[in-house]
């Protein structure tokens, strides 16, 4: 199939809905012999919630890392909200946000510490800043912990506290790798309630996850991406209305099948299970 498609968005003006909030043509990034992302193109245009999915190894976190700015490229081209983008492009990482796999936290800072490093990086004012940070820890159950280092958080704190410091400057688009791991159920749905609300907004969120189910239940538009590269581009939000998902002639009425028609992955039975 054809590896590139621009995706419709529903906010902001016809103008600035023809200027994807993410471009990327052949994008390439290998590492010795392996070739971890092998010549990626896709365009999102921005106010869409984007699921990046793919089995472990596909190539999603290096994906994700070249388009923030935290892996170089060694092909190819990005250009966010219009503007090229690469490793030194300072201004442009002002309007992203990034919760990494790997979340890249202060394990020896108190939470309110981090949030108003993050925010200070982004150049809020000092009372934004103040006022942020008290509703984000409030709101995310977090306010109780004051007197705990992030090296003493449970690993669902710790994601609330990465997605907090994603979000605090209110990015025009939002990187998320895995954010609902390890979260309990009531901080999914509210998490899930603010992505929906932040793209409503016309801003735009690129996700991975592995959670086929809410992909389907929350994205508008998905790439499943297999050894580096795109096997599958389109709208999941028709699911919704009845119709289904086309691949290869056939049709899937849930992005599950669609996914495990396309990564081919089989598993036996254990007989002594």
């Amino acid at each position: 199939m054809d590896n590139e498609m621009e995706m419709t968005g529903s906010g902001g003006d016809a103008a600035e809905s023809l200027i994807p909030a993410i471009s990327v043509e052949h994008l390439t990034k290998r590492f010795g012999d392996l070739t971890a992302v092998d010549d990626l193109t896709l365009k999102v245009s921005s106010g869409r919630l984007f699921g990046f999915l793919g089995p472990n190894g596909a190539g999603k976190s290096t994906t994700i890392g070249c388009l923030t700015g935290l892996i170089d490229p060694n092909a190819g081209s990005i250009r966010l909200l219009g503007e090229t983008f690469t490793s030194d492009s300072i201004e442009l990482k002002r309007r992203i946000g990034v919760m990494p796999e790997g979340l890249a936290l202060f394990d020896h800072l108190f939470a309110h510490e981090f949030l108003t490093f993050n925010g200070r990086m982004y150049g809020l004012d000092e009372q934004t800043l103040r006022q942020r940070v008290e509703e984000l820890l409030t709101v995310l159950g977090l306010a109780n912990a004051g007197n705990k280092r992030l090296s003493e958080f449970s690993t669902g704190m710790r994601k609330k506290v990465a997605f907090a410091a994603a979000i605090i400057h209110r990015p025009e688009i939002l990187f998320l790798d895995e954010p609902f791991e390890s979260i309990d159920p009531a901080g999914v749905a509210m998490l899930k309630d603010w992505l929906r609300r932040f793209v409503a907004g016309g801003r735009t969120v690129f996700m991975t996850t592995h959670v086929l189910e809410t992909v389907e239940r929350l994205c508008d538009d998905v790439a499943i991406i297999k050894a580096g590269k795109i096997a599958w581009l389109g709208d999941v939000s028709k699911l919704a209305s009845g119709e289904s998902l086309e691949s290869d002639g056939s049709s899937f009425n849930t992005l599950e099948s669609l996914f495990l028609h396309l990564v081919g992955e089989r598993y036996e039975m254990l007989e002594w299970l």
